[in-house]
């Protein structure tokens, strides 16, 4: 075998060693012959399990032992028992890669929180559910470190006889030696600086086997350089990519290093070469392949230096040769028809890319952004909170404006999970990746997501929307399962054109419970005039969008406190604000469900119009979806144009969009990165019952009528009954289906125009006489109509000339149960009505009876 050919196996156990007897040798090598015998079936099942990643055998295993013998220094000899440890944890290292490392099998794996982890945020992500299929070899990839830790001790129970089974037989050696290998083998995983944190030691001499002790440290680090270069056409056999035909990604890697020989040491570097070019057709695995040596080259580069500040024996290679520049390693691996110009998407200004994109460039000049996101980004910690300590009461956030010297600062704080100094210093600042959606939250919170954890961050760029309306950042944060004394804060002392800090913060500034804090520093008084608003510098702030709904942009607040009922009207935690001292509740978890009708449209919009004002409280009801949840709560109230919508679309209990035609609220989501744009819950079947419910209630008051036909409309357009409220008039008297049903047994023939009289340019009459002397001719029946739609299927305010009308489609039905079929239409040009006696003509629809 190839292995026991290499330097370090041969010195370890073949060749004759200072102090060494052949018996310790002899000991030691038998009983890892024999573990990799047990390995061997074990890490056969790994291309059944995870199809389509590389060789993973014994194969690779065996390989490593040459890979650790090329890059290892000179003057580095392992004693049998180090050998012996070595060997050991490259047995196990990729072994749990297999379902067989399971006792329990699938069972077992199905059981543990990551499997229901992965299958939510694979869920979440994809359109359809994961296969189990999908879900295993996921679960197998992300556990395979940490479960070779496990390897070394754990027993196969055997059935019939019920022994059990183990990889080291040895009972002696398994239970001394077995915790060591195991945490070498997970440590190939780590970053190098846990390695250094947790590995520089020891492990004393175990009498009578041996008199030598074992370096964890040297161990590990040669464990993962070894694994790091072997990239070979061992690991991808040409036949064997034949038979597996893997797909995607997995056939590039397959494809690169089915091309590499074994590597060769040149001075201090590791030589990679190939025989066979790679063709144009192929150019991705070679870029793949490029992008894999890279990162040898700094695992070698790091490994070196590590061992060398701990005092070990650096390595023989220290870098890869041609990865500096692409066109050098094509020197070496060779392509054909191509060049490899290393020119990749590269954002050469990336303070600058932030500041547009997590900035005013994409959420335009809308300045209330940055407290929203803010507060988004509070409730998604609160929640996270609530699932991990099964406790749905949890969480409360505060929000201040106060002095600090001559400054304006706003803060938000939260009681929620905390973070980490790994997602402090990484997801926080990883501009377009969120936590939430990431398998860093199955690391940094296990059973979170298979708990059902909904997350209101999708895009992770949120939380640069606050460099819009400050340049100084804070954040302050404590692990709510960490002490207080473990609180950190991330500094911007200069918004994203400077690095950010990362120091401890003092014990008394943190968050007492666990939790986030973030401080703005802002740029002048928030304040414009009357309203409160925040400052962003003239260079920050793009010119107005002049299609920006008028209704976000008539929107004002008084206060801070206003503001925030305003962006989160629907939040499910309580929110305090403080300003000038001053405290107040904003909002408690799901009060919108049942405060009074006028504080929930009062968080909605600025002014409320006095005709609605006065039957509010009549007409708002719940709207009930067939599973029971509330989706809405509002009445109907038609717009006549855009800055006289009354309704809000809040996504995750935050303002979306203006919704036409209620005076409410609407649950939904999101469908944009900037929040302003959404959709309903689809729910059909509640619009109509909720629409129906509103015709009694519209019956009982004294709106006007045309209102109410108005109202009629947007009742019929859910498809709900309307009873017995106006559709038309004709003169001054409005009718309702059951009278106009009667009027039109008494007549032949009748002339009906759908929408408003405007003035027409091509009116014999000025504008001015038209809008003050306009009389509707007596015998023209008029439908009203409105220029927006409204549906369930989509909440978004599509006005248009040519929406249907379904007053008109319910006065058509009247005409068939009336006037059966003996009735034909025309459209005409008719007099409609006069100007101090002018005729004024439009295309009206003319109905008459056979």
């Amino acid at each position: 075998m190839s292995f026991e050919r290499s330097r370090l196996y041969s010195e370890a156990f073949l060749q004759d060693q200072p102090g060494t007897s052949h018996q310790e040798q002899d000991f030691f090598r038998q009983q890892l012959i024999a573990m990799r015998g047990r390995v061997e079936p074990l890490v056969a099942r790994v291309l059944k399990d995870m199809p389509g990643y590389t060789v993973h055998d014994i194969t690779h295993l065996d390989a490593l032992w040459e890979t650790a013998s090329l890059v290892a220094g000179d003057a580095l000899i392992l004693r049998p028992s180090e050998a012996f440890v070595f060997g050991a944890a490259i047995l196990l290292h990729d072994a749990a890669m297999s379902l067989a490392a399971y006792p329990g099998g699938i069972d077992e794996l199905k059981s543990l929180v990551e499997w229901g982890d992965f299958a939510a945020l694979a869920s979440s992500s994809k359109a359809s559910s994961p296969t189990e299929g999908e879900i295993m070899t996921n679960v197998l990839r992300i556990l395979h470190a940490r479960h070779a830790e496990e390897l070394a001790t754990q027993g196969w129970p055997s059935s019939p006889s019920g022994a059990t089974e183990f990889l080291i037989q040895d009972n002696d050696i398994r239970r001394f030696y077995g915790p060591a290998i195991g945490v070498i083998a997970q440590s190939h995983w780590w970053p190098i600086t846990r390695v250094a944190a947790n590995l520089d030691s020891h492990l004393g001499s175990m009498p009578p086997y041996s008199s030598f002790s074992v370096d964890r440290l040297q161990l590990a680090c040669l464990l993962r350089v070894a694994d790091a270069i072997h990239l070979d056409r061992r690991r991808a056999p040409p036949f064997v990519r034949a038979l597996e035909r893997p797909r995607g990604v997995s056939d590039l890697h397959w494809a690169f290093q089915g091309r590499l020989s074994f590597p060769r040491i040149e001075g201090d570097a590791l030589q990679f070469t190939a025989g066979e070019p790679c063709p144009i057709g192929e150019s991705e695995s070679w870029w793949l392949g490029f992008d894999a040596l890279v990162l040898a080259d700094r695992e070698l580069r790091e490994t070196d230096l590590l061992l060398r500040d701990r005092g070990r024996v650096g390595l023989r290679a220290r870098r890869v040769k041609g990865v500096q520049d692409p066109r050098e390693l094509a020197q070496d691996v060779p392509v054909l028809g191509w060049k490899p110009v290393n020119s990749p998407f590269h954002v050469s200004d990336v303070p600058r890319i932030i500041s547009i994109l997590g900035g005013s460039k994409l959420y335009g000049n809308d300045w209330r952004v940055p407290l929203r996101e803010l507060l988004q980004n509070a409730i998604d910690a609160v929640r996270a909170r609530r699932h991990l300590q099964s406790n749905s009461n949890l969480g409360q956030i505060d929000v201040e404006l106060f002095l600090r010297g001559d400054d304006f600062w706003l803060s938000v704080e939260d009681d929620g999970v905390g973070m980490s100094e790994h997602v402090l210093t990484h997801n926080l600042v990883d501009f377009g990746s969120s936590l939430w959606r990431s398998t860093t939250v199955t690391e940094e919170f296990p059973g979170l997501a298979a708990k059902g954890m909904s997350a209101i961050g999708r895009f992770g760029i949120g939380f640069f929307s606050v460099f819009m309306i400050a340049e100084e950042v804070r954040v302050i944060t404590r692990r709510f399962d960490h002490a207080a004394s473990d609180a950190l804060q991330l500094l911007f002392n200069n918004g994203v054109d400077s690095r950010p800090v990362v120091a401890p913060a003092r014990p008394e500034t943190a968050p007492r419970n666990g939790g986030t804090r973030v401080e703005l520093k802002l740029h002048g008084r928030p304040r414009n005039g009357d309203r409160f608003q925040f400052v962003v510098p003239r260079d920050k702030s793009p010119e107005p969008d002049p299609y920006e709904s008028a209704f976000r942009v008539s929107l004002s607040s008084a206060d801070l406190c206003e503001l925030v009922k305003q962006l989160a009207p629907c939040a499910d935690v309580l929110i305090r604000v403080t300003e000038e001292r001053t405290t107040a509740v904003a909002v408690t978890p799901e009060d919108w469900i049942s405060c009074a009708p006028h504080e929930l449209l009062g968080r909605l919009i600025s002014s409320k119009p006095k005709l609605l004002s006065g039957y509010l409280h009549q007409l708002m009801r719940p709207i009930i979806s067939e599973d029971g949840k509330t989706i809405g709560r509002a009445a109907i109230w038609p717009s006549l144009s855009a800055g006289s919508q009354t309704g809000v679309l809040v996504a995750e209990g935050f303002r979306v969009q203006a919704i036409p035609h209620l005076a409410g609220v609407l649950v939904g989501k999101v469908d944009t990165a900037v929040r302003n744009s959404g959709s309903a819950i689809a729910d059909e079947a509640a619009f109509k019952e909720w629409a129906t419910e509103q015709t009694p209630l519209i019956s009982k008051t004294a709106i006007p009528d045309e209102t109410k036909a108005l109202m009629a409309e947007i009742i019929l357009e859910l498809g709900g009954s309307i009873g017995d409220l106006p559709i038309i008039r004709r003169g001054d008297v409005w009718y309702s289906g059951k009278k106009m049903k009667t009027a039109l047994r008494s007549i032949n023939q009748c002339t009906v125009y759908v929408g408003d009289v405007d003035y027409d340019e091509d009116d014999d009459v000025s504008a001015s006489s038209f809008h003050h002397w306009f009389e509707l001719s007596s015998d023209i029946f008029v439908i009203p109509k409105l220029s927006s739609t409204f549906t369930s299927r989509s909440q978004k305010s599509r006005r248009r000339s040519d929406r249907p009308s379904h007053l008109l489609r319910e006065f058509d039905r009247l005409l068939q149960q009336v006037w059966k079929k003996d009735w034909e239409e025309l459209d005409e040009s008719v007099v409609i009505g006069e100007v101090n006696g002018t005729d004024i003509y439009r295309t009206a629809t003319i109905y008459k009876r056979s």
